[in-house]
């Protein structure tokens, strides 16, 4: 695991959503945003990030967040900063999906100038 500057936080993963994430229900990830913890979710487990995350950058119709005791909805959500040791769960409200052709496709972060990982992901 690399060491990183942003937040760690636990993200919960719904029933429905377990076996993209290799049958884990807790996956610890960092990220200044919600966008950024999902992205990171998405590297450490492809098949979750497509099920999160539309190559539009949207959340996929079907799912919200849960953050800070609200359930947060839409493109907006995923610019909110988190805290460090925050706990986010993913919350299934239908199945996910995204629009037709618009499938996730994992972004790579570049290393900072010091040569540390932007975002790292731990188990």
């Amino acid at each position: 695991m690399l060491i990183s500057d942003y937040p760690v936080v636990s993200v919960h993963i719904p029933p429905v959503l377990r076996p993209l994430a290799e049958g884990r229900d807790e996956i610890m990830a960092s990220g200044e945003t919600i966008a950024e913890v999902l992205e990171a979710l998405g590297r450490e487990c492809p098949a979750l990030g497509e099920a999160l995350l539309c190559a539009d950058g949207s959340l996929a119709d079907g799912l919200a967040i849960y953050m800070g005791g609200a359930v947060l909805h839409g493109r907006e959500c995923l610019t909110m900063p988190v805290d460090q040791e925050e706990v986010l769960s993913i919350v299934a409200v239908a199945n996910p999906s995204c629009p037709a052709g618009l499938a996730y496709t994992p972004v790579t972060r570049a290393a900072a100038p010091d040569g540390e990982a932007v975002i790292s992901v731990g188990n």
